[in-house]
């Protein structure tokens, strides 16, 4: 479906970013990968030399990344057919422990550039009447988590945006899905928590399983996609339990700081 097409992915250095390059390049999907590490994208790069790869180094905890990369795109002269916006990043720790710099960066990365590189990329979508957009949300868009507190509302906020734009972007011919996968083995799971809880690791899914799922959901204009039957299971039981519950178990389970 995306083959001759081009995708842009943020947060393309490694996990599930790189993951979907590789997956988007098997399929004859030509690419432009961003990400902060210029050495990690230049080696996938090299690895995927079957499709045309552009490589792009910005840090989009920077409000002026977003512009910056899509007028790097337009020097290109590439048209971006697929947005994938991956990048992300949070902390497992009490609010009061994290730096006001970093709590603003996790919104800055998780929402701002977001928002902003899907207004930007969807224009030039629409007057073509075709496009998609895969926006990596996360499972904790369910729960209010306490201990995860700013990443849980940053993903919510994802979802719900996504959700809003499957609708209202449909009739321009644009898809735009939420990828919401619960835990993943990435190197974000080492960043966001200083010691893996046992339990989680093992609920962990492969990140070549949610690119695949994220993926496919797109492929098939699906609105939102929770990959592992697991965290189907979990976010089947926020609808039926009491909020106050739904907080204290996310808590429990997920926010516990070492």
């Amino acid at each position: 479906m995306f083959s001759g097409k081009a995708a842009l992915i943020t947060g393309a250095s490694s996990g599930i970013g790189a993951e979907m390059a590789r997956q988007l390049a098997a399929a004859g999907c030509n690419l432009i990968l961003v990400a902060r590490r210029t050495d990690r994208l230049d080696a996938l790069a090299r690895e995927l030399q079957s499709v045309q790869v552009d490589v792009i180094t910005a840090d989009l905890a920077d409000s002026h990344s977003p512009q910056a990369v899509f007028d790097q795109v337009l020097n290109l002269q590439r048209n971006v057919h697929v947005l994938i916006n991956n990048a992300g990043f949070g902390f497992q720790q009490p609010m009061l422990n994290i730096p006001m710099v970093e709590q603003m960066g996790m919104v800055d990365v998780n929402v701002r550039s977001l928002l902003a590189l899907t207004q930007l990329f969807a224009t030039p979508m629409a007057e073509r009447g075709e496009g998609w957009i895969l926006n990596v949300a996360s499972v904790s868009a369910w729960f209010p988590i306490p201990g995860m507190a700013t990443y849980a509302a940053s993903k919510a906020c994802v979802l719900h945006l996504s959700r809003a734009l499957h609708e209202e972007l449909k009739p321009a011919g644009i898809v735009v899905t939420a990828l919401c996968p619960g835990g993943t083995r990435t190197e974000f799971s080492s960043i966001a928590r200083e010691r893996m809880d046992p339990d989680l690791e093992k609920a962990m899914m492969p990140a070549d399983e949610v690119a695949v799922a994220g993926l496919k959901a797109l492929a098939r204009g699906k609105a939102v996609v929770v990959p592992g039957a697991l965290y189907r299971i979990l976010v089947a039981l926020v609808r039926v339990l009491p909020a106050s519950w739904v907080t204290r178990l996310a808590g429990a389970v997920m926010g516990r700081h070492h």
